[in-house]
């Protein structure tokens, strides 16, 4: 095993797990919509050599989705609209410029 050198500072992962009818999943709730604004968002700011935004299968929090995690901070935001894509790169990516 070899350590990898990224040149991520960020990761943000957006859940876009798809279900079964009847079982709640993020994809049901816009989350792939969501992951594209966050990644154009991070684009347009000219910083995607570091962070990362990734999709993510089921991050065990459907029941609150879509669901975003961001790291290293560990913050997870649950219930997440095109709104709040804004508000979540203003608090993880801004600082960054």
């Amino acid at each position: 095993m070899k350590d990898i050198a990224t040149g991520y500072r960020r990761l943000i992962l957006v859940c876009i797990n798809e279900r079964q009818a009847g079982e709640k999943a993020c994809s049901q709730k816009g989350s792939v919509e969501i992951h594209k604004r966050i990644k154009a968002g991070v684009k347009a700011r000219g910083l995607s050599r570091i962070i990362r935004v990734t999709r993510s299968r089921c991050l065990g929090q459907c029941q609150k989705g879509p669901t975003v995690a961001v790291y290293p901070e560990d913050c997870w935001y649950g219930s997440v609209s095109l709104e709040d894509v804004e508000t979540i790169l203003e608090r993880h990516a801004d600082d960054l410029k």
